[in-house]
């Protein structure tokens, strides 16, 4: 018996050991000497170009076949190009990543005429942060939240269906603000510069991603004040006297609206594949990706811009995604009514 069973085991690891070192081996000759694109959907100099670009300087040596990865700019329609472009128009071969604006995956719920992709099919790889939006507001017209609620605001933006106009409209329309939005700023960089200069008094939409990179100390100093934080959890780096609008919603339908607006950014900057990446290739990606945010070398070149690294899992991603899609019909209506957005 003991020689059958001996045998037996013998067998198994025959069979299945060097299937397995095959399958490793397929992974590392595929990838080998190739070039793996990270599609952005924003220019450089952007944050979400700076996520990708360190990104890129150490996630290849975690690959098997040790690639090369490199940023592929690929500005338009606040992301939505690179979105379409990496989930209809890549090929799914693990070549092609693609770093997504998250609140495109909630586009197809609340715009399905422009938004032609269904984000629960996508190959997520994991995402680099967790993302809280806030409102900032520089000079001494406003200094807290009632003064939000009894003075006229005007808040910048770039266009009418921009993610921070949007954000601004939201927050207006269910915590009864008075903000009034002076739009066609070429970018939000060029809106904090209005705020500064007194053209407008702040905008929402200012990332704590962002504003740790570019404007941590001004904000330490006190040059401008950021008075609500937009995410589904407080950040801990932002004073405990900043109120987070979950935390004022009147009501549980108040706070499923917030939700779908403001719940993508719980995953930050999601880096996807398209659909249908061979699994074996699909789980060397996420394993590479995983260990990169976890090296110690990346790890001191992202604290030395101070920027924020809080891994998201690709099944955690796919949760979050799958719970916004479950929202009722009616408060989607609901959403698409506030946020202006007409079929």
């Amino acid at each position: 018996m003991t020689r059958w069973l001996g045998f037996c085991l013998g067998l198994f690891l025959a069979l299945n050991g060097p299937a397995s070192a095959r399958a490793d081996d397929s992974v590392q000759r595929f990838f080998a000497g190739k070039t793996v694109r990270v599609i952005v959907g924003y220019p450089p100099g952007s944050t979400f170009d700076t996520y990708a670009r360190i990104l890129v300087r150490h996630m290849g040596r975690h690959l098997p076949g040790n690639p090369n990865l490199i940023v592929q700019n690929m500005p338009g329609a606040g992301g939505l190009t690179a979105t379409s472009y990496a989930a209809n128009v890549a090929t799914a071969d693990g070549l092609t990543l693609a770093m997504l604006n998250p609140v495109n995956t909630t586009e197809p719920l609340l715009q399905p005429e422009v938004a032609k992709f269904d984000p629960s099919k996508f190959s997520w790889i994991g995402s680099m942060n967790r993302e809280v939006g806030t409102c900032a507001f520089w000079g001494s017209k406003v200094a807290n939240l009632a003064d939000l609620k009894t003075k006229d605001v005007m808040l910048g933006g770039t266009g009418p269906a921009a993610g921070s106009t949007l954000d601004a409209k939201a927050i207006q329309a269910l915590l009864g603000l008075r903000f009034r939005m002076v739009l066609g700023y070429p970018g939000l960089l060029e809106v904090r510069h209005a705020a500064e200069q007194g053209e407008v008094d702040g905008f929402c939409g200012l990332l704590v991603s962002s504003l740790k990179v570019d404007v941590w100390d001004q904000f330490k100093a006190g040059t401008f004040k950021v008075l609500l934080q937009t995410g589904l959890t407080r950040h801990p780096d932002l004073p405990s006297d900043v109120p987070n609008v979950f935390d004022l919603a009147p009501d549980e339908e108040t706070k499923n609206i917030m939700r779908l607006v403001f719940a993508p950014w719980a995953y930050g900057r999601p880096v996807m594949a398209p659909a249908n990446v061979p699994s074996d290739r699909l789980a060397a990606l996420r394993q590479a990706f995983a260990s990169t945010l976890a090296d110690p070398v990346f790890k001191e070149e992202a604290a030395k811009t101070n920027l924020e690294i809080q891994e998201v899992g690709p099944d955690e991603i796919a949760r979050i995604v799958a719970d916004i899609y479950a929202t009722p019909q009616a408060t989607v209506e609901r959403t698409r009514s506030i946020l202006g957005i007409t079929r």
